[in-house]
């Protein structure tokens, strides 16, 4: 391994706690294109989430990287590292911008096909991330102000992940037949979106106090709420409402996910386990949550424990060759989500 992998390959976890372990579970060289994949995309989600930068640096950068995925330019690449200058290096998120020549130079070395899925979809979720990005003073204000806004956000920040692995996938896995690739596309964005739905709403207490939000405009209206008063314990039963919402909105696009699981060929053990374990992450979250629903609308964050990590780990293993048993284990989160007592 050079020196180059070595450091994507060192870097993927320190900027990414929840998909390392499933990204290190793929086969080679499959690890190493969806590691340089993530990396590339996580360039564009740090600099739309900058807190140094204001909407018109950020709409320059993210127009300097998407024109670097695009033309491959060394001149792009220039002008990029020149309006980096404005970034801090403190911080994994930060060494990595800086660091984008050294990521590409690993992404030059993949075949032609595969460089070209990973442009094409990086490409689309950088121009998208510049319709949305958000002010480092007044970032609550205006973002979203409907539902079709946060759909189209949730595409563009995590869609495009779900069919960019998809074309990893198919690309790689002769078991992946040109059928299955179809059958995968029709859920791989679903896919995407219900984990950054999941995201969203665990990190609803910890956006809350940056003064960050991601809640269209039209379903606080509908709930006669306002992103200040969210977490107001006057407002709780109009809050707890509304989060059940925001739920079964997530749950629509993990149901999409289950099936793209399902579709993936049992040839393919190590796809299907890393794309298990972040679909039954996700649905613990959610029931966490719900658990804990008065300590989350006091304003705390809640995270899965490293135990439940560890079990559904072991799950996922134990799961990971049958579909009829991922299919029950999904029902029983989701049941347990919903409150809904499982059919005898």
């Amino acid at each position: 391994m050079g020196d180059n992998e070595k450091y994507c390959v060192d870097m993927l976890p320190k900027v990414s706690r929840t998909f390392a372990p499933t990204i290190q579970r793929l086969p080679k060289p499959l690890c190493l294109q969806v590691t340089v994949a993530y990396l590339l995309c996580r360039i564009a989600d740090t600099i739309e989430d900058s807190t140094v930068l204001d909407i018109e640096q950020k709409q320059k950068l993210l127009e300097d990287y998407a024109n670097i995925m695009k033309e491959h330019s060394s001149i792009k690449l220039n002008a990029f590292m020149k309006h980096i200058r404005l970034l801090p290096h403190e911080g994994c998120e930060y060494e990595l911008v800086h660091n984008v020549p050294l990521i590409l130079d690993v992404y030059n070395t993949f075949p032609q096909k595969v460089r070209k899925g990973i442009s094409k979809w990086v490409f689309e979720m950088t121009t998208g991330m510049s319709k949305y990005v958000q002010s480092k003073n007044n970032s609550s204000q205006n973002f979203l102000s409907t539902f079709k806004e946060l759909d189209e956000y949730i595409y563009y920040v995590a869609g495009t992940v779900g069919n960019l692995i998809t074309t990893l996938f198919s690309n790689y896995s002769q078991h992946i037949t040109h059928n299955i690739s179809v059958t995968l596309r029709k859920y791989s964005e679903s896919f995407g979106k219900g984990l950054q739905m999941v995201n969203i709403i665990r990190d609803m207490p910890d956006d809350w106090t940056c003064n960050r939000s991601y809640m269209p405009n039209e379903l606080l209206k509908k709930y006669n709420l306002t992103r200040q008063s969210i977490f107001d314990m006057d407002n709780f039963q109009r809050g707890k409402t509304m989060l059940e919402e925001l739920i079964q909105i997530a749950l629509s696009y993990l149901d999409a996910a289950l099936q793209y699981i399902v579709t993936i060929p049992k040839a393919e053990r190590s796809i299907r386990l890393a794309c298990l374990l972040p679909l039954f992450w996700a649905l613990k979250t959610l029931c966490d949550i719900k658990k804990n629903i008065n300590r989350f609308f006091n304003k705390e964050k809640i995270k899965i424990s490293r135990n439940s990590i560890r079990h559904e780990l072991y799950a996922a293993y134990v799961n990971v060759f049958s579909n009829w048993l991922i299919t029950r284990r999904y029902a029983k989160f989701r049941n347990e989500i919903l409150g809904v007592s499982p059919v005898s």
